[in-house]
């Protein structure tokens, strides 16, 4: 929401702001609160034991106005009010219920000009990381007392409209801030040129069905964004997996450049350290900081992506709660039984993921597009919900690289550097086995 100047009205006395002069915030907010008053006399009682009336049309409702408070230094970085940060392993987190996730907010922005970025995992609300943000919400009084800060955001309020459903996202794993409503049951993700052109090569290959539709790059506030289709607009209540897949991560060309160019990371080291204080050597310990390389291929290992061609990234429960906390989740019974919880013993859906699993294994076999590609950071996203309904799509396409001079993968061979090779299919036979196990026990 833009900032914009206050209108109409006259002198200080009066309750309308006057023209081009800058309100205290006393003044604005008697001025919010008498326009409620007003606009509540006209509004019918609201049914006292029911949100709901028979006929299942809504009363209009007055917002509630919640003010983001303008703070600086590390204080504005934190999530805003009600909306708990993320602890360093990821921990279980509860998100507020009424909340709609988003598919592709799963996952990262893919570009690997972002890499330079830590790729741990985060858990944050995209849409109110700025300072200064109003948000309107539904809902009865708190009682809480916030200071009422320096409004930087003045909110032109449309009290007798019906209100508008807001999107916002639980991020579980890569960059932040990469994603934004938009109408017609889609979402935007910033743009990036090399998942564009992903996207239009998959338009004319067998892989389509199982991405996200595409529906071309649109403009929004200065920036480009990514159309996409959101894949939970059919889910009530969904529960949500993001496994990264590949026994890699990171790109070789990214490797090299991080070689050339080697650089102490003092954030890496704490992350390493945060996870395994054991984990730095000797001489990472008196530097107090580690390379990129070290840490990428560290933090390959210590999960199941090395070992099994894939990990699991987050998971974001029906109720809410989400868990980021899989960085050490490696062995094959570990994962068996994440995904065990995941469906909570659900045979029928089970069945379904498995289902779509084996359909997606035979399309990437044989599709030009993933032979003739190298796909890192991409992910295999997992949605159901209570009534049965299962899907599985394949989403993220920022670090899919074509390969030179005709090359093909196999996917399933292992890695050696320079033979480019990621492993998808390897870690995606292994997924499936695991969910075998599950089916048969």
């Amino acid at each position: 929401m833009e900032p914009r100047a206050a209108r109409d009205g006259g002198g200080s006395s009066s309750p309308e702001p006057g023209r081009g002069k800058r309100l205290s915030v006393g003044e604005l907010r008697s001025l919010f609160e008498a326009r409620c008053a007003a606009a509540s006399e006209q509004l019918p009682e609201p049914p006292k034991k029911s949100c709901r009336p028979r006929n299942g049309v809504l009363q209009p409702v007055i917002p509630q106005l919640t003010v983001t408070p303008e703070e600086d230094g590390e204080e504005a970085q934190r999530s805003p009010a009600g909306v708990p940060q993320a602890e360093p392993d990821g921990a279980w987190l509860t998100t507020d219920c009424s909340r709609r996730l988003s598919t592709s907010s799963l996952s990262s922005t893919g570009s690997s000009s972002l890499f330079e970025d830590s790729e741990d995992d985060l858990l944050s609300d995209t849409e109110g990381r700025s300072q200064g943000i109003v948000h309107l919400e539904h809902g009865e009084e708190t009682h809480q007392k916030k200071a009422w800060q320096t409004i930087k955001t003045i909110v032109n309020l449309p009290i007798i409209s019906p209100f508008k459903k807001r999107y916002s996202w639980v991020q579980l794993a890569g960059h932040t801030g990469s994603f934004k409503a938009a109408d017609g049951g889609t979402i935007l993700k910033r743009y990036s040129e090399n998942e564009e052109k992903c996207f239009e090569l998959l338009l004319n290959d067998r892989l389509y069905s199982c991405v996200p539709v595409f529906h071309g790059v649109v403009e929004r506030d200065g920036e480009s964004y990514m159309q996409l289709d959101d894949l939970l607009a059919n889910f009530e209540g969904p529960c949500v997996m993001d496994c990264k897949m590949g026994i890699r991560t990171y790109l070789e060309e990214e490797l090299t450049k991080a070689r050339e160019k080697p650089k102490l990371r003092k954030d890496m080291y704490k992350k390493m350290i945060d996870v395994d204080p054991l984990a730095p050597t000797a001489e990472e310990n008196s530097q107090r900081a580690v390379t990129k390389p070290r840490y990428m291929q560290w933090r390959e290992t210590i999960s199941s992506s090395t070992n099994l061609g894939f990990r699991i990234e987050g998971i974001k429960k029906a109720d809410g709660t989400c868990n980021t906390n899989f960085k050490t989740t490696k062995t094959r019974e570990q994962v068996r039984q994440v995904f065990v919880e995941f469906m909570k013993g659900d045979t029928a859906t089970l069945k379904k993921y498995l289902k779509r699993l084996y359909e997606i294994r035979t399309i990437l076999e044989s599709s030009d597009f993933f032979k003739r590609h190298e796909v890192i950071g991409s992910s295999l996203l997992f949605v159901h919900d209570d009534s049965g309904c299962a899907n599985v799509w394949l989403i993220d396409f920022g670090k899919t690289t074509l390969l030179p001079d005709e090359q093909t993968l196999d996917h399933r061979i292992p890695w050696q550097e320079g033979n480019r090779e990621d492993g998808y299919l390897l870690g995606l036979d292994n997924l499936i086995d695991i969910l075998e196990s599950i089916s048969e026990r």
